[in-house]
């Protein structure tokens, strides 16, 4: 069916949720949409269920039995009813025609999935090349708040629509890359995508601010457990899509990044997460990707 599934994974963020929603119903679209929410608080969130009882096309899933942002944006992907399925972050503030820009690209046969604009609030905006996948590090380049319309290698996860009869295709996201912080799961997802022989375009103009909400989210606190994930979901990415040579040169800039971490930390055991992180990493890229929901 024509129309824009808006699918948000959210966790313990109501104020930013609130204000994300009260953008996307100003949206002007000459379709119907939809807005899927995924909470995975620990309590349902009575500010956000008050709110939505006034939209129809607001439908909330309070979900407790399972854990991640992969599993969360398959949840939504599952449940949706349209054509198209938007990704976004819960901490966002957009225009009205955020919809309307993402479909321009979106119903042209030749482009599968559209990479929105992002501009980070608090965070450096670093020029480069946008949307670019370094296979000799394994680094994807960001550069989202940059004017342009352009075929990408990646989309950022907070803002990126894709057909969902593709989505389904390539087997959505990987849910085995859900563990500690939410590491490149949308990187390994439009690698597979391009596989497959798919287009990634950016359009700049569907564009949204992220607010990048301190608290919430997928965030992990521990520097230990957020290297285990860094070094894990990295050598997913390194073993699963990059030629033998950059694999070399792909592991010695990641022990580069530990490096880093060790000196600034201060704490020799960032090895130990890095060590257990590769392991795991090798094991899970020699398997096909996993969706269950």
């Amino acid at each position: 069916m024509k129309g824009f599934s808006i699918i948000i994974p959210t966790l313990h963020r109501t104020a930013f949720l609130l204000n994300t929603l009260k953008d996307l119903v100003l949206q002007q679209y000459e379709h119907p949409f939809e807005v899927i929410i995924v909470d995975q608080s620990q309590e349902k969130d009575v500010e956000v269920l008050n709110y939505i009882k006034g939209f129809d096309f607001i439908t909330y899933h309070h979900i407790t039995s399972f854990k991640g942002l992969p599993e969360a944006r398959n949840y939504g992907a599952t449940n949706a009813i349209y054509e198209y399925l938007l990704y976004l972050d819960d901490d966002i503030r957009c225009e009205p025609d955020l919809l309307a820009q993402h479909a321009i690209f979106l119903d042209a046969n030749d482009i599968s999935m559209v990479a929105g604009g992002i501009t980070e609030k608090f965070k450096t905006n670093s020029d480069c090349e946008i949307g670019k996948f370094v296979s000799r590090t394994a680094t994807p380049l960001r550069g989202f708040h940059l004017e342009g319309q352009r075929e990408v290698d990646h989309a950022g996860g907070g803002n990126f629509s894709v057909k969902k009869s593709v989505y389904t295709e390539v087997g959505g996201i990987d849910e085995q890359l859900t563990k500690g912080a939410a590491l490149y799961e949308e990187t390994d997802f439009c690698l597979r995508f391009k596989k497959t022989g798919h287009t990634i375009f950016y359009n700049h103009k569907a564009h949204m601010t992220h607010l990048a909400a301190e608290t919430g989210g997928c965030r992990v606190s521990d520097i230990r457990a957020y290297i285990y994930s860094l070094s894990r979901n990295r050598t997913i990415v390194i073993y699963r899509h990059l030629p033998w040579h950059h694999n070399i040169t792909a592991n010695l800039y990641l022990i580069k990044l530990i490096v880093s971490y060790t000196i600034a930390y201060k704490d020799i055991g960032i090895f130990k997460s890095y060590y257990n992180g590769l392991k795991d990493g090798k094991r899970v890229a020699k398997q096909p990707s996993l969706r269950t929901q």
